[in-house]
């Protein structure tokens, strides 16, 4: 093991802050199963701990090492999962970033989460360069990496193909068969529920009986139609099994008491998109060229014999997929079919949807946002998202209000370009710009209760603004100076 030494000049530990939530490397690990109850989780440069403190009141085995807070060196053991977190983008050695990331991996079983801070994250105002990186006003060092400056960094050291988990996040699985449970659950969307609250009181988990039942009831339906089948227990999250053992109820009893919520035509929906996704996995894992697995775990086996017959058959179909991404012809066509559902907007060769439809668009406009998935990983808290055909990128935009407001504000935005792996955010509360979005309407559907007011108030902007509201719209100044002399004002949700 390399023996970490503290610089003179540059104040490393400086670089800890202390959280009040689990950060974002540590939030993805729990939520997608990664770390739980019965893995170990070390976290390699811990700073202060307080990943480690929310993990163990989650109910996982963590522990955490750190040079200066944590230096002691029993504390370095081999662990299912180690997590690397904001650590290589604060040395200001090369090397030593090389030999700490090493040393991680050589500590990992199973998993390794290696997470950094990316070049739309750097403040340059106080900041002055040294060596690759900068030195701020507090004697500390950032290095700022780019998305494909860290995965190229993961390759050529410890020579694997990591997966992008979200922007500046990559995981290296050294477990074949966790790799591909973890790309599995994350195209279908199977996550664990993980809410700050919740470290901070166990008062409200004294429910009733009848109460637990519902709850219990209500998860699973929404699992038995992720799967399209019934899940065997062990398939599903670990928090219900959790939840399900300390209630007392049978699997059986609450799966007989769900099924029977379940329509044969919510049944038959649920087959369709299950057939989608799987199409969409494989294809996803040809796109990729990652090592072929040995062995499909036995519920993806089921699935494939369920709803294809055949490997054979369903590797077709994830290669006709696959090819069908490159047709512009096809795409657009999609693109079509999708506002004609009223599923979202097209505007040239842009289509902007609301993030809830991502499952509901067509299949192939799909396959582009699994695309994006894969090199930049998951994004959250994203309300919109534009694809754009011509210039191969997906936008994903963070909007405060979307739900109550008929002008909701843009906070920020991130864009992943295919052509060239480049990831971008731009934070719009900082850059001193106010952007809308205009016509929201556009991104409703027609049951919401607020979807007439917000069509009405729309319909009068189109007929007293002459604005052209393609791609951005006009500048929020001018649109709003414009709403104040034709006496226009956004009207008010209905609660």
């Amino acid at each position: 093991m390399v023996k970490y030494q503290m610089s003179v000049k540059v104040l490393r530990h400086m670089t800890a802050i202390g959280r009040s939530a689990l950060s974002l490397p540590a939030r993805v690990l729990f939520q997608t199963g990664l770390a739980n109850d019965e893995t170990s989780f070390l976290d390699f440069g811990c700073g202060r701990g307080d990943d480690v403190k929310f993990l163990s009141e989650l109910g996982v085995p963590a522990s955490g090492w750190d040079p200066h807070f944590k230096p002691e060196p029993s504390l370095l053991k081999k662990s299912d999962i180690v997590n690397l977190g904001f650590v290589l983008n604060v040395i200001e050695n090369k090397q030593e970033r090389i030999d700490v990331l090493k040393d991680a991996y050589e500590l990992t079983d199973q998993c390794l989460s290696v997470a950094v801070m990316l070049h739309s994250q750097n403040d340059t105002v106080t900041t002055i360069p040294f060596n690759d990186g900068q030195i701020t006003t507090r004697q500390t060092f950032q290095k700022y990496y780019s998305q494909t400056e860290l995965e190229s960094l993961l390759i050529n050291v410890l020579g694997v193909n990591p997966i992008a988990a979200a922007p500046g996040v990559f995981f290296i699985f050294k477990n074949e068969a966790l790799e591909q449970d973890f790309l599995l659950k994350r195209q279908l969307g199977i996550i664990q529920d993980y809410e700050p609250q919740n470290l901070m009181s166990k008062e409200n988990e004294k429910k009733e009986k009848s109460e637990q039942i519902l709850r219990l009831n209500q998860n699973l339906v929404k699992h038995i139609l992720n799967f399209a089948r019934k899940p065997q227990l062990e398939e599903l999250p670990r928090y219900f099994r959790q939840q399900l053992e300390k209630s007392g109820i049978s699997y059986r009893r609450i799966f007989s008491t769900a099924s029977q919520s379940i329509t044969e035509e919510d049944l038959q929906k649920a087959v369709l998109l299950k057939k989608e996704q799987l199409s969409l996995f494989f294809a996803m894992y040809l796109f990729s060229t990652r090592p072929k697995y040995r062995s499909l775990n036995n519920g993806l086996q089921k699935d494939i014999k369920l709803h294809f017959g055949s490997m054979k058959e369903l590797e077709a179909k994830a290669k006709d997929l696959l090819y069908s991404l490159g047709e512009n012809e096809l795409i657009y066509s999609d693109i079509q079919k999708a506002v004609d559902d009223r599923l979202g907007y097209s505007d040239g060769d842009k289509f902007t949807f609301n993030a809830r439809n991502l499952n509901k668009i067509p299949l192939r406009l799909r396959g582009i946002m699994s695309v994006a998935e894969r090199l930049s990983g998951k994004i959250d808290d994203v309300d919109l998202i534009k694809i754009h055909i011509e210039t191969k990128k997906v936008s994903y935009l963070s909007i405060d209000k979307f739900g109550s407001s008929p002008l909701p504000r843009v906070l920020g935005r991130t864009i992943v370009d295919f052509r060239d792996n480049k990831i971008a955010t731009f934070d719009h509360t900082k850059d001193g710009k106010v952007k809308v979005v205009y016509l929201k309407s556009r991104f409703m559907h027609e049951n919401d209760p607020n979807y007439k007011i917000q069509k009405q108030f729309d319909d009068r902007v189109l007929e007293v603004c002459d604005f052209n509201f393609s791609g951005e719209g006009p500048r929020f100044d001018e649109f709003a100076a414009t709403l104040f002399k034709n006496k226009i004002i956004p009207p008010s949700y209905k609660k």
